[in-house]
């Protein structure tokens, strides 16, 4: 679209000049519209658009009539520099004919449409033809010049991409550059594609590949990526594939109806929610090809392979540095009755995360048409060693249902037990449904699906529910809501039913509400005016406590009013007792630990005492260990009677008992050989530091939930080995020895007589005189010097015998095992 704006004609010049707003640029562009012409007619228009403020794409000429003096034909020409590319060009007219010859109007009498009327003859194109240049597009976005279509021999269709000139390139289309598959035969079909994705930063480059097999009963599922950052780290990758049958292997009442396996580097697998298995493309492929598009023609694998690799944080597979993955699968069928998919991924790198994966579902009766109940059911398990977390997810899917299709059931549980190391270790969270407004929970809680049902009985009735609870070490909370309605014509009816109950045992303190509510309303028409009447009654009581106390309310369709009982409530829970507050804490041996780690050989036999530990077995090369607590910690002690504060930690405050500014002490000490009084100040030792519950330990519950940065332990190293002066152990070995006959004959001669300086042995240690000197200053000097002269005259290639001799220096003292001899200079 083109459209001018104050313009300025030139009737002498025969050109008018002005702005042009179009569809390619958001600013307005200078125009220049120049007419040809012959005596008093105008032959032609010329119009001329600078595209230069616009990035510099050039100059938009457009053509109409006969040709101007750019030597251009009639229609639509993009001028870049000294390159001309063709837009649109006009239709031909009827009179017009591409050459200078008549039209073609023979016929092939072999040729017929359907009314028998013969046809003209099949045209090819000419190498020419073939080989002409594409045409160009003004868009929103720039210039748009396609590239050839695509090829397509026998279901092979290469895709392409379009190239852009001037403004801002659009986004490529999703499956640019590359090749897809669908090839259909009587018994086999294969469908695939391998293309170039949109990447998303710090990504520049998404490969993504998707191919289905299918041959008679058997199907088998191939998908994977290859992603390249946009830095210098490690490209990611991941495959998977599944082979699957109806059945595989296997006869009733076990089938095994599909397997499958998968890898990942530099990747890793969103795990899906329990209720969300049933959109798990890695499931979806491990029993059910054609929901990813073997079985259906409108399923474009491009689709898939964008969800799958393709949505960003939302992404199925997506590229984490460090990070591997394995997974494997598969699909059974137990009596024809119950068909399910189970699946294992491993996720290791930063952390070791296990998942379990599980799908399945029965109907009832499995052969009659009519069925009573189906149910389908998604169960997640993850356990997190190292960070020491154990979540579980059970939930139904929408599909399922009981005693009639219309009544719907949906819902799920979810829980999570925290364990080991985890701040949180002795925690632990059992939730059903969705919890209300009003109960609020730790965001670290699952969260699951509302758990409810609806029932329509026929057009009049309709029944719905809902349903939550919570279990936690403190406390235990459950409720739920029935709705029954009643609906004909302009008469309305209903029943409201609900119950929500909190109980708290540390402390202790509980509140249940109840609530019944019953209405009906009717519309009445008199005459052209519609009159709503509605009369509802109800009751609702409400009771808490310590102090016990409550309130019943009665409502009117008129009226409402309130009526109280007891102790009025209290929303500030008094403060625990010492033995109250330890039950808030986690059991005895997940309060303070100690862990080995590196120089741990084994373990000794256990002591006498019940409770007592299994010594540590350690190597007297070197051994490290850690030792924390659950409790923030402000001072740490090293040995049994040690009195120098070594941590630093500040007060802690003590929530649930509202108690400020109190200390908190972790005394460290080894046993070694049954003396408790070793000296651990000579270790090396780093203060361990982490968040701790805010809930516990803060002086106010308002804040994050966590406490960041407190002392929470020690690692302690033992100090480096002293190898003393003696040179060890010394096996038979070492200094055996080879008896050589007296008749042989020797290197030399035994009663030759000596000849040179007699070596002779100082008084003053000579090993002494090697640590002290042989790496000193004037030595190095000395030692430089000569290695200079002697390189001089070519004798030796000085090379690695000028080097530092400061480990030399430090081996000497246990390197002799006794002083070496001198020659006098």
């Amino acid at each position: 679209m083109l459209r001018i704006e104050n313009v300025v004609c030139d009737a002498k010049g025969l050109h008018a000049a002005g702005r042009a707003v179009t569809t390619a640029a958001a600013e307005l562009l200078p125009v220049r519209v120049d007419f040809g012409h012959e005596g008093e007619q105008v032959s032609g228009v010329r119009v001329l658009v600078d595209l230069g403020g616009a990035g510099g794409a050039g100059g938009l000429v457009l053509v109409d009539g006969t040709p101007n003096s750019d030597g251009l034909p009639p229609g639509a020409w993009l001028v870049t520099g000294d390159q001309v590319l063709p837009l649109a060009t006009p239709p031909r007219r009827a009179t017009e004919s591409p050459s200078d010859t008549a039209p073609d109007t023979t016929t092939d009498p072999a040729r017929r449409d359907a009314l028998g009327r013969p046809l003209p003859p099949r045209r090819h194109r000419t190498p020419d033809e073939r080989r002409r240049k594409p045409r160009a597009l003004v868009t929103s976005h720039g210039i748009v010049v396609p590239r050839a279509a695509a090829v397509r021999r026998k279901g092979v269709t290469t895709l392409d991409s379009p190239m852009v000139r001037g403004w801002s390139p659009p986004e490529p289309p999703p499956g640019a550059n590359g090749i897809s598959i669908n090839l259909e035969r009587r018994t086999f079909r294969l469908v695939g594609a391998l293309t170039a994705l949109p990447a998303t930063p710090p990504y520049k480059t998404t490969i993504a590949g998707l191919l289905i097999v299918g041959a008679g009963p058997f199907t088998g599922t191939a998908m994977g990526a290859y992603v390249v950052p946009d830095g210098g780290t490690d490209p990611s990758m991941f495959v998977y594939a599944a082979l699957t049958g109806d059945p595989l292997i296997g006869a009733p009442p076990f089938e095994l109806n599909g397997v499958s396996a998968g890898f990942g580097w530099n990747s890793k697998v969103r795990v899906p929610a329990a209720e969300a298995l049933a959109s798990f493309p890695f499931l979806k492929a491990l029993d059910d090809p054609g929901s990813i598009g073997h079985d259906e023609e409108a399923t474009d694998p491009l689709d898939v392979l964008a969800t799958l690799v393709g949505g960003g944080s939302l992404a199925w597979v997506q590229p984490s540095e460090g990070n591997v993955w394995i997974a494997a699968g598969f699909a059974f069928g137990i009596f024809e009755l119950i068909k399910g998919r189970a699946m294992a991924i491993g996720q290791f790198g930063d952390d070791l995360a296990i998942s379990l994966l599980g799908a399945g579902g029965a109907e009832l009766p499995t052969k009659s048409a009519k069925k009573i109940a189906r149910v389908e059911i998604g169960i997640e398990a993850t356990i997190r060693p190292a960070s020491g977390e154990l979540s579980l997810g059970v939930g139904l899917t929408e599909n399922t249902f009981v005693i009639d299709p219309d009544c719907k059931v949906r819902g799920g549980v979810g829980l999570k037990v925290w364990f080991g190391a985890n701040p949180n270790a002795g925690d632990f969270a059992f939730i059903l449904g969705r919890i209300p407004a009003g109960r609020e929970v730790p965001a670290r809680y699952p969260k699951g699906a509302e758990a409810a049902l609806t029932w329509a009985l026929g057009s009049t009735v309709t029944i719905s529910g809902s349903a939550y609870a919570g279990l936690t070490p403190k406390s235990l909370m459950a409720g739920g809501a029935l709705e029954l309605v009643f609906q004909s014509g302009m008469l309305r009816a209903w029943l409201i039913a609900k119950v929500d109950a909190f109980l708290q045992w540390k402390p202790f303190y509980f509140d249940v509400g109840m609530s019944v509510r019953v209405g009906v309303s009717a519309t009445v028409k008199i005459w052209f005016v519609r009159i709503r009447i509605s009369i509802e009654v109800g009751v609702s009581v409400r009771v808490w406590g310590p102090p016990v106390g409550g309130e019943a309310t009665v409502h009117l369709w008129f009226i409402s009013f309130t009526i109280g009982f007891g102790k009025p409530r209290d929303n500030t829970p008094p403060p625990l007792d010492w033995g109250g507050f330890q039950g808030t804490l986690p059991a005895p041996q997940h309060m303070v630990r100690s862990t080995a780690g590196p120089g741990l050989i084994g373990e000794g036999p256990a002591p006498a005492t019940r409770s007592g530990r299994k010594p540590w077995i350690v190597d007297n090369a070197g051994f490290r260990f850690t030792a924390d607590t659950q409790v923030p910690v402000t001072k740490v002690y090293l040995g049994k009677t040690g009195t120098v504060d070594v941590a630093g930690g500040g007060p802690i405050d003590i929530l649930p008992m509202g108690l400020r500014d109190r200390q908190s002490e972790l005394r460290v000490w080894i046993t070694f050989n049954g003396d408790d009084a070793y000296d651990l100040m000579r270790w090396g030792r780093k203060i361990l530091r982490g968040p701790v519950p805010r809930a516990r330990w803060g002086d106010s519950a308002a804040g994050g939930e966590l406490i960041p940065d407190r002392v929470i332990g020690i690692d302690l190293a033992s100090p480096p080995v002293d190898h003393g002066t003696d040179t060890g152990f010394i096996d038979e070995k070492g200094i055996s020895f080879d008896q050589v006959s007296p008749a042989g004959i020797q290197p030399l001669d035994p009663a030759a007589a000596p000849v040179g300086p007699v070596p002779q042995r100082p008084s003053r240690s000579v090993v002494e005189a090697i640590v002290t000197g042989v790496n000193s200053d004037p030595v190095k000097a000395r030692r430089s010097a000569l290695l200079d002269a002697v390189e001089t005259l070519g004798l030796l290639d000085r090379g690695p015998v000028d080097t530092d001799l400061a480990a030399y220096k430090s081996a000497a003292g246990t390197a002799f095992t006794a002083d070496p001899m001198l020659i006098p200079a």
